[in-house]
């Protein structure tokens, strides 16, 4: 993340990525969008030789490292590249003049990587009319001109030192990918990445930022009775090795519906049985994945995020602790959060009710969500 910029046209008393909107310094903004996204195992900041006069390390992560970077863009991306480990990781790039950036935006860079392209940047079509001045002024079609923006995303390896010897200078690195020769996919952008270069700028920011934070919490129960046969159990999208599966319509995952139940609690919508009948023949033996990831687009709909998510188990068979990692990683991977925002823990009833009869397995789910406003 490139932070070593002056700012000077926009005329602060600070440079642009110390500003402050709302209680956060723009910078951190982005350094914990970025880091805390759960594909990050690197980020590297590079800051201006000055920035102890304004900003102080917050972020205490082993995994984020801070340098000082040169005279241009050019240099300090550089200086980055020379310090990130060599690995075949893919490589992202961000203005930190840029606070839009979001999960959401990273997520789609990556989907968008392939092997036809070395790099895909956001972008967005020109609005205003062009003109262009060569001793006379003349139109220019603005079909096919784009507003880049970053972050933008690159191939494993794809750029290299030698990439930024000073005759080399670009304006940003996928320019350096044309210049190679390589393939630059575009893919659509969002205007909350715009960057802050003037008053206006930081102005019109302050504006799309000034969201409010509603908390909301779900509580999700579900019971399901073992089958009298063999069959498989599933307990969060995982594959317990016990003698007899839970009896239900669907592949009777109790976790996830438990949790399907939180999610949809959160946000006053209902319960599984509302959005997923038993009496509909499409949801008879359907995965389980699939009621959960409708509860999180619904979610999402609200402009909703889990916060994190507490589950208990409760049961006296199976044993649950040598799967606790697996289902917490596949939950991980199904909700796109990471694994320290969950939760999972196993317990009996001492031997009491249904679950101490070993008749079933019950499963509370209990979940954290924000809500933007």
């Amino acid at each position: 993340m490139v932070a070593a910029g002056k700012g000077s046209r926009l005329q602060s008393k600070m440079p642009k990525q110390y500003l402050k909107i709302g209680d956060q310094q723009i910078i951190d903004i982005c350094i914990n969008m970025i880091s805390s996204h759960k594909f990050c195992k690197y980020l590297i900041v590079v800051l201006d030789k000055d920035y102890s006069k304004y900003y102080k390390f917050k972020n205490t992560k082993k995994n984020i490292v801070f340098i000082t970077g040169g005279e241009s863009r050019h240099e300090s991306v550089f200086k980055a590249i020379k310090v990130l480990p060599k690995n075949n990781f893919l490589l992202l790039i961000h203005d930190a003049a840029r606070p839009g950036i979001d999960h959401l935006i990273i997520d789609k860079l990556i989907n968008s990587l392939s092997k036809e392209f070395s790099c895909v940047v956001p972008t967005l079509p020109m609005s205003d009319s062009i003109i262009k001045k060569d001793k006379v002024l003349s139109s220019v079609k603005r079909e096919n001109l784009y507003r880049i923006q970053t972050p933008q995303i690159f191939s494993a390896n794809v750029l290299s030192l030698k990439d930024f010897n000073k005759n080399n200078e670009a304006t940003d690195e996928s320019e350096i990918i044309i210049r190679k020769n390589k393939k630059v996919k575009i893919i659509k952008g969002n205007e909350k990445l715009h960057k802050i270069t003037t008053e206006w700028d930081y102005k019109f920011l302050m504006n799309i930022f000034d969201t409010k934070i509603n908390t909301r919490i779900g509580n999700g129960f579900d019971v399901h009775a073992f089958t009298k046969e063999p069959s498989k159990l599933i307990l969060g999208g995982v594959i317990i090795d016990y003698p007899f599966g839970l009896k239900g319509h669907s592949d009777a995952d109790v976790l996830l519906h438990s949790i399907t139940d939180a999610i949809l609690g959160s946000i006053s919508m209902g319960d599984i049985g509302t959005h997923f009948p038993p009496n509909e023949s499409k949801w008879k033996n359907a995965n389980s994945s699939i009621f959960l990831k409708k509860s999180l687009k619904i979610l999402k709909e609200k402009n909703g995020e889990i916060n994190n998510l507490d589950i208990t188990i409760i049961c006296e068979e199976p044993k649950i602790s040598k799967y606790t990692k697996k289902i917490q990683k596949n939950l991980s991977k199904l909700l796109n959060i990471k694994e320290e925002k969950i939760s999972l823990k196993a317990t009996t009833t001492e031997g009491l009710g249904f679950t101490g009869r070993k008749e079933g397995i019950a499963v509370m789910s209990n979940i954290l969500v924000n809500i933007k406003s």
